[in-house]
């Protein structure tokens, strides 16, 4: 049924009442009006188990009893409901509304004054009109919000598919992380693969906004850095062996994409054989902290966002690594959730725990957020550690 065509159920054993109720349906202005005459509410019951009503008109003169009336009323609810009495005494009146009636007329009107039917009549179709467009609206928006839930799934299902072990040993060395959305998809992204038997490159990566935008971006992310490796391995390209070029090229395919995102992102290179760590900062805090030899501190560089400038720059340092160290890097969701009045107070806080050696990223992360905290932001945490014995 489209939302103008309506269908209008009267109530009455009266022939002489249905008669005229037809003729005045007839004058109401309408264009697709269907009245449907039930003897008994028995029938009226079947009626309303089969279609769908947009207004009941009710003879109380000659069918059943207020409290019938009131029952078929709660199943029409909300749309309305016209009474017809046998007599307008103040009592009949109260009952009638009391029953749920939205309009009352006494049978005898319909006669003396059709003109005031006939507009209650219009009246009360226009109501159910907005009753029923609004339910159609609401159905659609719950239809659509099932759909854009299963594509929100789906998207989750291929993200996570996308993401490294969240633990892996590779030449020695264990990469592990944990990654909390704050909705359902991430913008934080990680990853760690063999690059050639000396190397392996790991980043840490923080798209700009939540939700589904910043997670296509990840999964772009993803295939830009295993396509540097892919033409590396073909030698059609070398850029993988440098952490800043690595940035200078996802910075260019950035641009090219103009979905209007950016992220920041700290890419690390491995040499195994010199034991030094290679890496490159576009724009990322917090920045890594390293312990090792006893000291913690976080690592230097400097670089600006991927996505935003033509020409970035970015600084590549080195570092040696011992047989013993822990990285652990950030996404800047973790400086939401952490105690600390001043930035400075809270980098302060992730030294202390960085000292503490934590057993994985996880522990980490419950430690900073207890239970039932919120995190307006997404937060990840990655740790490239190698013990010895």
């Amino acid at each position: 049924m489209g939302l103008h065509h309506q269908r209008v159920l009267l109530v009455s054993d009266s022939t002489r009442t249905t008669d005229r109720i037809f003729e005045l349906c007839e004058e109401c202005d309408h264009q697709r009006l269907r009245l449907i005459v039930c003897r008994d509410t028995d029938d009226a019951d079947q009626q309303l188990d089969h279609y769908d009503i947009s207004l009941i008109i009710f003879d109380l003169a000659s069918v059943g009893s207020s409290l019938s009336m009131d029952r078929i009323a709660q199943r029409l609810n909300p749309k309305p409901l016209i009474a017809l009495i046998n007599e307008g005494t103040a009592e009949s009146l109260v009952a009638a509304l009391r029953s749920g009636a939205d309009d009352v007329y006494v049978s005898g009107e319909l006669d003396l004054h059709p003109e005031l039917f006939v507009r209650s009549v219009e009246r009360q179709l226009k109501r159910a009109r907005y009753i029923e467009e609004v339910r159609s609206l609401r159905d659609s928006l719950e239809r659509s919000l099932d759909e854009l839930r299963e594509d929100q799934h789906a998207a989750q299902q291929v993200q996570q598919n996308l993401l490294p072990p969240q633990q892996q040993d590779i030449n020695g060395i264990e990469y592990a992380y944990v990654l909390q959305p704050s909705l359902l998809l991430s913008g934080d992204f990680v990853d760690a693969f063999v690059v050639s038997d000396k190397l392996s490159l790991f980043y840490l990566a923080d798209v700009s906004g939540h939700g589904a935008s910043s997670a296509l971006v990840t999964v772009l992310l993803k295939n830009m850095t295993h396509r540097l490796l892919r033409n590396y391995r073909r030698n059609s390209s070398f850029d993988i062996l440098s952490p800043s070029a690595t940035l200078h090229r996802i910075n260019r395919e950035m641009l090219l994409t103009s979905l209007g995102k950016h992220l920041t992102m700290f890419v690390g290179l491995i040499n195994h054989d010199t034991q030094t760590l290679s890496y490159a900062v576009g724009g990322h805090h917090p920045l890594p902290i390293l312990l090792q030899d006893g000291r913690v501190r976080f690592l230097e560089g400097r670089g600006m966002p991927l996505g935003l400038f033509e020409e970035p720059v970015f600084d590549e340092l080195e570092c040696p690594l011992g047989d013993n160290f822990t990285l652990t890097l950030f996404s800047d969701g973790v400086l939401e959730v952490i105690d600390g009045e001043t930035l400075e107070d809270k980098e302060q806080v992730l030294l202390n725990m960085c000292s503490a050696k934590y057993g994985s990223p996880a522990e980490f992360l419950q430690s900073m957020m207890p239970a039932g905290r919120g995190h307006p932001d997404d937060v990840a945490i990655m740790t490239v550690r190698r013990e010895s014995l």
